[in-house]
């Protein structure tokens, strides 16, 4: 149990840091979401193609078992990356990565109009709780742009469909123990996400080894998150675990709060106490509504 929490920690501080550099990144460059999302994708894709000869299964299932769901895993995943992209670029990472428990509240649509599953009383207090910390959030150091928190909507979306397809896809290797199933399964996703990122390449524009070196960072972050969260899902489950990751939105604004006064306002603006500690509150209120619609 405690080295579940713990990597699931690791996870979400890990998460969290990648949101900062790639914030860096589009700052420095000043280029747009796609460049980012391209040559990282690259980056990951590289390290898990040399990783799947050691995760590979001496009976693998047929591939069209499990292709549907890689396919659904990482496309959507790829959708909810860029749209979060998008949103990091015109806000600081510490605002955006708490509202990414709106997710909450997608799901919530996604059971009550597609599933046809009603919500109980509890599922829509936390849908509420969400909501409002999402606006607290807003108020805390000027308005968060509406294209933004569409792009926060957009991006919890991506991830919730993408969450569903994962689940099936390390279902197909349940057999090798769900931690070694985990880790097989994001170096198929990183490794197709790869291939797809090859394609957009041909599309970027002056793109220089600096832009490499700085995309760097974020893809060791976020791939390294990845690597413990699914560590994490198979020491403590997916429900605990979630609970754990939702912590990243504290995580970010500390983080926020270590940029700033380090000197890199360019990256996180300085704030008073009293917002600091609206948007730590606004954070908590998030993760009790994580907490509130997981575990009822």
């Amino acid at each position: 149990m405690v080295l579940g929490i713990l990597t699931g920690l690791l996870a979400a501080s890990f998460q969290a840091a990648a949101y900062v550099f790639s914030r860096q990144f589009m700052v420095r460059f000043n280029k747009s979401s796609l460049d980012l999302l391209a040559l990282s994708h690259i980056i990951m894709g590289v390290i898990s193609i040399t990783a799947l000869p050691f995760l590979w299964l001496d009976s693998m299932p047929e591939y069209q078992t499990f292709m549907v769901s890689l396919f659904g895993a990482t496309l959507f995943y790829f959708a909810g990356q860029a749209f979060l992209l998008l949103a990091i670029q015109k806000v600081e990472a510490s605002r955006v990565s708490p509202l990414l428990g709106l997710k909450i509240l997608i799901l919530a649509l996604i059971s009550f109009f597609i599933l046809n599953q009603p919500l109980n009383g509890l599922e829509w207090l936390a849908v509420a709780i969400s909501v409002f910390a999402a606006i607290m959030l807003n108020w805390t150091g000027g308005r968060i742009p509406l294209w933004s928190l569409v792009f926060v909507l957009l991006a919890c979306f991506g991830y919730s469909l993408s969450d569903i397809n994962i689940k099936m896809l390390v279902a197909n290797f349940q057999e090798a123990g769900i931690v070694r199933a985990s880790l097989l399964a994001v170096a198929l996703s990183y490794t197709l996400s790869g291939f797809i990122s090859l394609l957009l390449l041909p599309f970027l524009s002056g793109v220089t080894k600096s832009m490499w070196r700085v995309a760097l960072p974020y893809s060791l972050s976020w791939l390294a998150g990845m690597v413990f969260l699914f560590a994490c899902f198979g020491l403590i489950g997916v429900v605990l675990g979630n609970i754990v990751q939702s912590s990243r939105g504290i995580i970010s604004i500390l983080f926020g709060v270590a940029l700033a006064y380090a000197g890199h306002q360019h990256l996180e603006s300085k704030v008073a106490a009293g917002i600091l500690w609206r948007r730590i509150a606004a954070a908590a209120l998030m993760m009790t509504a994580i907490i509130l619609y997981t575990l009822n």
